[in-house]
């Protein structure tokens, strides 16, 4: 006895062929989802980053908490002595916190900082 007649077949454009092909191969998920819609990683007590903080994350390769360590930072050095003129405490602080030079200091000069007072207005711009 053929059972095929009781069960209607599904076609490839079909609604119900759609949701099980998801359902088996992503679980109902986008299998590379856009690297915008994740959700931001923050801590429940930080507020919410302004559209330049997110910029200056993206540009620096760097989280939120990051940028603001570097903030504090250049903030305390150069409230001791004045900037020479180099990127020198940025480049100290990136070497304490294993965070890479090379692209660090490259997204500092696409924002405009050759040192690290033309930094501190950087990350600390709003």
């Amino acid at each position: 006895m053929d059972n095929s007649a009781a069960v209607p077949a599904r076609t490839a454009g079909s609604v119900g062929a759609a949701a099980d092909r998801a359902a088996m191969t992503t679980h109902g998920r986008d299998p590379e989802p856009d690297r915008t819609s994740l959700p931001e990683r923050r801590s429940a007590d930080a507020p919410p980053a302004s559209a330049w903080q997110r910029v200056v994350c993206v540009v620096l390769g760097m989280c939120v908490e990051h940028v603001a360590a570097l903030r504090s930072r250049l903030a305390a050095c150069l409230a001791l002595r004045c900037c020479d003129g180099s990127l020198r405490e940025t480049r100290r602080w990136a070497r304490a916190h294993r965070v890479p030079w090379d692209p660090l200091e490259g997204g500092l000069r696409a924002l405009g900082a050759r040192c690290d007072c033309e930094a501190l207005e950087v990350v600390e711009r709003e």
